[in-house]
């Protein structure tokens, strides 16, 4: 190979070399004696000062039959790497590693086709390879830079763009044959399916948060949006949106994505995203700026709005789901629920269900009192009431709760977990007590509570009359509690100036002491034998 000598050897302080017909032979302490054989490495090597150049003495012999007739050969500081398409080119450093990361000519880059360039912005690098290149910088280190994520970081300005420079490798193997790789101001990836795609900021915070490409959103098919205040940027699962104000949410594919996107998604009527998709009830809701996109499995997706749904979230099952979207009429925002409708009133700040009322009609607030044709309603329809709204819950008191409501009476109406018809009935009555008897509560909270309601009761309905009915009971030890609790109530009504009726020991006045379901509820015989002994008290308390 090297056949005959050609010069004698030639010695410095740092090592020897002797040349040949074939090659040279170089020698230092560090490196031992290598063989740099004939052809574009040893040209390469010695057209930059050989031993005494940038690259230093051989450390490896000449290797030829590499890929595509190419050669190689390491030395001191880089190697020399050669084909004949590309010629002999040095790489060095950072870069060198870099590429053998890659699988240095066997790999995917291929050979070198140039030398490496410097003056890159912030001190930087990048030297080009036969299918992409490597690019460093002093804060980022050597990162190949190849295919389509390359093309895509080409296009916002290489490392001079929106991206800097690359902080990793590109990472392949990802889910459906996808790959990524990350930069100092965001991550470009690709898919098969999707193409390359940037994603910055707070976009690709929440991405990444929700499981990026293995999570609901998976592989982004669209670069980021700008529309008015926000941006947006569309997914294989969804879109996410961002503002400064909302923060980023997405809405994901199915019922209430797309009623969001034919209602014109961020830009439309309801505005950002203020929450992800949420389980609730068995259906599903989101919030938005200005309204709740409500689904339920029967009904579909519609829309509600933000004082309806906080009351409406607490207890579905009393609402039923939404049928209809809310709309807007001279009393308010109406929504129609499965069970009821709603009106929520501005002016007032009040959600009241939507039964029609006038002069003729009796609002009734009660417990199991109002239980079945009661002798509250029928005493009310004889005085003149023939219209009767009637939210009657067992278990209710003044102080006395009830999970249906989740609380008691009082705070049930006072936050709107009793709904109260808008309007003005010609009456109201207050059917209450016997549960607090019955837990035995103190004269302090049932006053408390009584008067808290009241004054919630006036405000709602500043000018309809206002009756307060005593306890149902008869006049034997077991309803001593319950006369007890009657007298309490009507002092404290008589003080306000209010109508009140005392019903302690009615039931025995009526001759039903025989007519009870059990201790405290009537049937409809007791019910039927009271309501005469009512009417009369009702129609002499009114002045009918």
């Amino acid at each position: 190979m090297l056949l005959k000598p050609t010069s004698p050897e030639e010695c410095t302080s740092t090592g020897c070399v002797q040349r040949f017909s074939g090659g040279d032979i170089a020698w230092s302490a560090g490196t031992g004696a290598r063989v740099v054989v004939n052809g574009p490495v040893r040209s390469s090597w010695w057209d930059a000062d050989g031993p005494a150049g940038y690259h230093g003495y051989p450390t490896t012999n000449t290797t030829y039959g590499l890929r595509n007739g190419g050669s190689k050969q390491l030395f001191e500081r880089g190697a020399i790497t050669a084909s004949p398409a590309t010629g002999a080119k040095r790489t060095t450093g950072s870069i060198h590693l870099s590429w053998g990361r890659t699988g240095f000519e066997g790999g995917y880059l291929g050979y070198p086709v140039t030398e490496e360039r410097t003056g890159l912005h912030n001190g930087g690098a990048y030297q080009t390879f036969e299918r992409g290149f490597i690019v460093w910088s002093p804060a980022t280190g050597a990162h190949p830079s190849m295919g389509a994520i390359r093309e895509r970081w080409w296009k916002s300005g290489l490392e001079t763009g929106e991206f800097g420079y690359p902080t990793t490798d590109e990472v392949t193997g990802l889910r459906n044959g996808g790959s990524s790789q990350q930069y100092q101001h965001g991550t470009i990836i690709w898919s098969p399916g999707s193409g390359a795609r940037a994603l910055t900021g707070a976009i690709r915070a929440y991405w990444s948060a929700t499981g990026g490409q293995n999570g609901a959103l998976g592989y982004p098919v669209s670069e980021e949006f700008r529309q008015e205040d926000f941006v947006y940027q569309q997914f294989q699962g969804g879109t996410v949106y961002w503002s400064a104000a909302t923060g980023a949410h997405s809405t994901t594919h199915g019922d209430i994505h797309n009623r969001y996107v034919a209602l014109g998604g961020g830009a439309g009527q309801l505005g950002l995203p203020l929450t992800d998709k949420l389980p609730r009830a068995g259906g599903l809701v989101q919030q938005f700026t200005h309204g709740w996109l409500v689904w339920g499995p029967d009904t579909g997706t519609k829309i509600v709005g933000h004082p309806t749904y906080k009351v409406w979230s607490i207890n579905p099952g009393e609402f039923g789901w939404p049928v209809r979207d809310t709309w807007t009429d001279s009393r308010g925002a109406h929504v129609a629920f499965q069970k009821l409708e709603t009106i929520w009133n501005e002016s007032t700040g009040e959600l009241y269900s939507a039964e029609a009322v006038d002069a003729s009609t009796v609002v009734f607030l009660g417990d199991s009192q109002l239980d079945l044709d009661s002798w509250g309603e029928q005493g009310a329809r004889a005085s003149g009431y023939p219209r009767q709204v009637v939210r009657s819950i067992g278990g209710i008191g003044y102080v006395s709760g009830s999970p249906a409501v989740g609380g008691s009476a009082t705070d049930a109406v006072i936050n709107d977990r009793i709904l109260l018809p808008q309007g003005n009935p010609g009456l109201v009555v207050v059917t209450l007590g016997g549960n607090d008897a019955r837990i035995f509560a103190t004269d302090a909270a049932i006053l408390s509570q009584a008067n808290r309601l009241w004054d919630e009761l006036r405000r709602k309905y500043p000018r309809s009359t206002i009756l307060i009915n005593g306890v149902l009971s008869r006049y034997d030890a077991n309803h001593a509690q319950r006369r007890w609790v009657d007298g309490l109530l009507t002092r404290e009504a008589a003080v306000r100036g209010w109508p009140r009726i005392s019903m302690a020991g009615t039931a025995s006045i009526a001759g039903a002491n025989g007519n009870y379901l059990d201790d405290v509820h009537m049937n409809q015989t007791g019910h039927n034998k009271v309501a005469p002994l009512y009417a009369s008290a009702l129609k002499y308390v009114l002045g009918k």
